[in-house]
């Protein structure tokens, strides 16, 4: 990606959004002539203190002031994932360019009394065996826990106008022929199948390319009868070797989301 090129991902669905200095709340993106970072409440417009910033692959973190400004004092030498959290909102993470000298202006979205947060951890799936032109390589800030993320949590039964959408904030180092054609992924000689999403044991949904705020509808034939909920992402496997070789991937921000 370059200069806040955010790939929106819906069903499989691309949208592009040009570069330049930018508010973002995850699905609106408009201009600002403001020069300092910030984050600021996206309903009422007002400075956010106490959010924490984060680069999980720098180690890096930092803490808003008053005014909801924030300074990044390390040098971003690849794509880098950017992660905000304050208590009370929803988790927010993008993915900032080496190339970046715009300010960078987030609005976070208080969280409903229905959403769940599942994660706001950085996870890596797979083997620790990746090529440096795998997507993202340079990113990469841990060690694998194994193939398969899973988590499971208690939900009140959905009502009739209800819906349930799985958000994943950011997803990095997915090597698909889709990704290698988007340039996301350089590995020329392989690719992998993609991560497949699950909740309850049913396959909800496949993520074939890396991107930001990826959001997965969930039926809700699989929730009515169940008020406990498992998630579990499964990465994908390299389809040009005969051993198990799996893709390595990281992904941070993981929110149901109840409307």
């Amino acid at each position: 990606m370059r200069k806040f090129l955010v790939y929106l991902i819906i069903f499989g669905g691309i949208v592009g959004l040009p570069a330049f200095s930018k508010t973002i709340t995850g699905k609106i993106k408009k201009e600002e002539n403001i020069n300092t970072n910030r984050i600021y409440d996206v309903e009422n417009n007002t400075p956010i203190e106490g959010a924490i910033v984060r680069l999980p692959s720098k180690k890096y973190s930092a803490i808003t002031n008053k005014q909801g400004t924030f300074k990044l004092e390390t040098k971003i030498n690849a794509p880098t994932i950017m992660s905000v959290e304050k208590d009370g909102y929803k988790p927010f993470s993008m993915s900032l360019s080496e190339n970046n000298k715009n300010p960078i202006i987030v609005g976070i979205e208080k969280t409903s009394p229905n959403d769940i947060i599942i994660e706001t951890d950085m996870i890596h799936l797979g083997d620790n065996s990746f090529s440096i032109n795998s997507a993202h390589a340079n990113d990469f800030s841990l060690n694998a826990i194994g193939s398969v993320f899973s988590k499971e949590f208690i939900i009140n039964p959905l009502k009739e106008n209800e819906t349930a959408t799985l958000i994943i904030g950011s997803i990095i180092g997915i090597d698909t022929m889709q990704a290698r054609t988007l340039k996301q992924s350089n590995v020329k000689t392989a690719y992998s199948s993609p991560p497949e999403i699950f909740c309850n044991g049913h396959k909800i949904a496949e993520i074939k390319i890396n991107g930001d705020n990826q959001k997965i509808n969930i039926p809700k034939s699989i929730l009515s009868k169940n008020r406990l909920v498992n998630i579990s992402i499964k990465t994908g496997k390299n389809l040009f070797k005969n051993d198990l070789d799996f893709d390595d991937i990281e992904f941070t921000n993981i929110l149901l989301e109840i409307k």
